[in-house]
């Protein structure tokens, strides 16, 4: 703990990442919220930054949850809900015992070939079982590495929902699915108490990059919006696949 607090790179990588993390929960659904473990494990462990993130995943959920609910599609979180938690559980099982460089790199092919594929978008949103294909996989990659912002978006860009109500339903699914994480976090007994104290002190970051994606979403048209999700989905999908080929030569 004592290398952490007085590194001035941990703490950069920290603050970009949750910032990042905060404006994309906010202001983009999510979309490159995938962002803060990849920097964070460039300094410290993934399961140490997939830890560390939790607490600070929940504040935001609820700061975006508190700008947005009023807006939530309850028929579409009922439809993704159920099967984020069969992910989450199964998630909660395979934690620590599946290598988690495959499930970047599929995970991020998936995404980079949607997010470049526009007409893929119809075909998604009416297939049979995509909620709970895309919500099951949502709950399971959150729960191994805090990147359920791709899948979920995979499904959400295909119904083509208003800026507002996309934010709002994701905010709420996001919430949900982070406070039933703590449960197989806390069952694992991976979480030492140190490393609670230290996302505690990041709060005000977190609270800073939600209060910022809020004050750039009200300048986005729903068209631009919907760009800017394909384009955090693309980059989303990048960060992925460079960072599980980079573990694969490593």
């Amino acid at each position: 703990m004592e290398s952490l607090i007085t590194s001035p790179l941990f703490w950069l990588l920290a603050s970009i990442g949750i910032i990042l993390t905060g404006i994309s929960k906010s202001g983009f659904a999510g979309g490159a919220g995938v962002v803060a473990v990849p920097l964070l494990a460039l300094v410290i462990p993934v399961p140490t930054a997939v830890f560390l993130m939790l607490p600070l995943l929940l504040v935001m959920d609820g700061r975006t949850i508190q700008y947005y609910w009023r807006h939530a599609n309850w028929n579409e979180l009922r439809a993704i809900l159920p099967a984020a938690i069969a992910g989450i559980v199964a998630g909660g099982f395979l934690l620590g015992e599946l290598p988690d460089k495959l499930l970047k790199l599929l995970l991020g092919v998936i995404s980079i070939v949607f997010a470049l594929w526009q007409r893929l978008a119809p075909w998604l949103g009416s297939m049979r079982g995509s909620g709970w294909l895309w919500g099951s996989i949502s709950g399971l990659t959150s729960t191994l590495l805090h990147a359920g912002g791709p899948p979920i978006n995979i499904y959400l860009i295909a119904r083509n929902l208003p800026k507002l109500t996309w934010l709002a339903t994701a905010g709420i699914f996001f919430g949900a699915m982070n406070a039933l994480k703590v449960v197989p976090y806390v069952l694992s007994g991976q979480w030492p108490l140190w490393l609670l104290w230290l996302s505690l002190a990041l709060i005000p970051i977190a609270l800073l990059g939600t209060r910022l994606g809020k004050w750039v979403q009200g300048y986005i048209s729903d068209r631009h919006f919907m760009l800017c999700c394909r384009a955090l989905l693309l980059f989303s999908g990048l960060l992925l696949v460079v960072q599980s080929l980079v573990q694969y030569w490593g």
